[in-house]
């Protein structure tokens, strides 16, 4: 079995070349020997969240990660639990552990991974430990895009300052969410512009507020949205948690109850408050034309990828809660 072992806060376009390294390598030993395999080997919840604490944001949720691994093809996943008795494990502890639970044949891994206590193993101690077990060994160089590393961090920084089209580059497809649709105050249907309320998942990187050109995914189908994230500020107070409402264009039925998974596709404008009722709905029809305008410009929905998401968000089975 090879694995590819990381911290994994999501999939990005540099992990995507450690699976694809895997996947070759299993297919040449396959060929040159017995059938062999490759998974992914991660940990539950990510240790950032327990050596720092609850204030640290993933930048996705575990089911989210789950589905995105069905995107890129991954076997299986298998995840560790990750708790204080486990950032306390020397290197050569945890590569007893990982023995226990897998038939390691070989290890990848990007030029930038750390594991074991005060982050002591390195590639030096892999490699090393491979050349021991007569494992295969790899070490894939980190992706570089416009001159940058691509890793989780960057990708948050930009999802955080609501440059989804950098995120997107970053990514390999459009940052996103997946939640329940629960009451709102209504106010949207009031208006003409039926919004659903999105619950958005917890310790997930929020992005700048504002709206957004969304991607709606509704069952198998897509369909154009207007999101929102902000507070309302016409109406009310801002406290707590924003607020992620998104208004699917041309749908008239109710989505409450319902699982919805919205992809930011491109950045609008910022949260604003408006004096009157009107000079908000004005805009709100502004947006809607801006959204519209967008999806006709990019054919964005027409794209590869967006097949490839629905294939792999198809029946999944567990959804937020």
């Amino acid at each position: 079995m090879i694995v590819v072992l990381g911290a994994f806060d999501g999939f990005h376009r540099g992990h995507a070349l450690l699976f694809e390294r895997a996947r070759k390598l299993a297919l040449l030993h396959s060929a040159a020997n017995a059938s062999e395999d490759w998974t992914v080997v991660t940990f539950s919840p990510h240790p950032d969240s327990v050596v720092l604490g609850d204030s640290v944001r993933s930048l996705f949720s575990e089911e989210e990660r789950d589905i995105l691994a069905r995107f890129l093809n991954v076997p299986d996943v298998l995840k560790i639990p990750f708790d204080d008795a486990l950032a306390l494990m020397s290197p050569d502890e945890f590569i007893t552990l990982l023995e226990s639970l897998l038939p390691v044949t070989g290890i990848v891994v990007g030029d930038d991974f750390r594991f074991g206590r005060n982050r002591e193993g390195d590639a030096a101690f892999l490699r090393e430990t491979a050349r021991r077990k007569g494992w295969f060994f790899e070490i894939v160089d980190s992706l570089v895009v416009n001159g940058a590393k691509v890793g989780s961090s960057s990708i948050k920084k930009l999802v955080s300052a609501g440059d989804v089209v950098g995120a997107k580059t970053l990514l390999g497809y459009p940052f996103f969410f997946r939640g329940r649709v629960v009451p709102g105050d209504g106010r949207g249907r009031t208006l003409g512009f039926p919004t659903a309320n999105i619950r958005y998942p917890e310790k997930k990187i929020i992005p700048e507020r504002g709206v957004y050109a969304a991607s709606v995914l509704i069952g198998s189908e897509w369909r154009r949205g207007a999101l929102n994230i902000g507070y309302n500020p016409t109406f009310l107070e801002p406290s707590g948690t924003p607020r992620f409402e998104t208004y699917v264009l041309d749908m008239q039925e109710s989505l409450y109850g319902k699982t919805l998974t919205v992809f930011l596709e491109s950045y609008l404008r910022p949260e604003m408050k408006f004096d009157t009722t009107g000079g908000l709905l004005r805009r709100m029809e502004q947006d809607v034309q801006e959204v519209r305008s967008w999806f006709e410009r990019t054919r964005a929905l027409s794209a590869d990828v967006y097949r490839l998401l629905s294939k792999a968000f198809s029946g999944f089975e567990r959804v937020p809660t």
